[in-house]
């Protein structure tokens, strides 16, 4: 396909079935178990906060995989899981945190997806450069954008830059941002400047390139929001879990 049909491509995953099957590898662990394992290893588990029996929430993580497969709203997820709850005789979470909880978890399995796909070597050789985008205009407030994000909205980044690997989209609670894939010939006719992350503060890449003078941007993520389980080397990780959820639910 050339280059320039594959420039309006968005690359966004293919299917719902995709996005079910990696949330399904998440282990479900209970509350108290999220506190206390390790950053990496959140990345890799499935919780809702206040909800102490595995069980239950190994049943719940199956009803978002559900809702992931089948596009069902919230509202019809809510309800099956207020059955479940009930059918469990334990009192519902409140309903923010249902509401985190789905809407979170679609948000962050379909961005692990789509970048899975971006990072592809075919596409990355081609696509080398990453736009961050809000879903308002850069002004923070619009479309209830806050600043921190409002500031990166336009940025550009190598697609390996490891500013992608602390703020790649959804990087906090509730975060609706997005990011589009770029060649090298979109940036150069553009006349983009190319960002780069150096010590938690954004500047230009190379000063040549920026227009007029860039102020370096210091960014602060929360340090309670997991994010994306590509950005942890989790594959070692996954028998120590298992083992720890097994135990949890003898």
């Amino acid at each position: 396909m050339p280059i320039n049909v594959l420039a309006q491509h968005d690359f966004k995953p293919k299917t719902l079935d995709d996005l079910a099957k990696r949330f399904r590898g998440k282990l479900a662990v209970d509350s108290d178990t999220f506190d206390r394992i390790s950053r990496e290893q959140k990345a890799k588990a499935f919780r809702i906060a206040t909800v102490h029996k595995v069980q239950l929430v190994q049943k719940a993580r199956d009803l978002v995989a559900d809702a992931l497969e089948t596009g069902t709203p919230f509202s019809e997820f809510r309800a099956k899981l207020l059955a479940l709850f009930d059918r469990q005789g334990v009192a519902p979470p409140a309903l923010h945190r249902l509401q985190l909880a789905f809407r979170q978890n679609l948000l962050q399995s379909y961005s692990d997806a789509r970048r899975e796909t971006l990072d592809d070597p075919e596409i990355s050789s081609v696509f080398r450069f990453r736009r961050y985008s809000t879903v308002g205009n850069g002004v923070p407030g619009t479309n209830r954008v806050r600043a921190d994000h409002a500031i990166l909205h336009g940025k550009v980044f190598r697609w390996n830059d490891p500013f992608w690997n602390t703020f790649t989209p959804p990087w906090d609670f509730g975060c609706r941002c997005t990011m589009q894939a770029l060649t090298a010939g979109q940036v150069r006719r553009g006349r983009m400047t190319v960002w780069t992350l150096k010590g938690g503060v954004i500047v230009p890449a190379a000063t040549r390139n920026a227009k007029g003078k860039q102020k370096g941007i210091k960014l602060k993520r929360n340090p309670n929001f997991v994010g994306s389980v590509l950005d942890f080397g989790t594959k070692s990780l996954d028998k120590d879990l298992r083992e720890l959820v097994e135990e949890l639910t003898k």
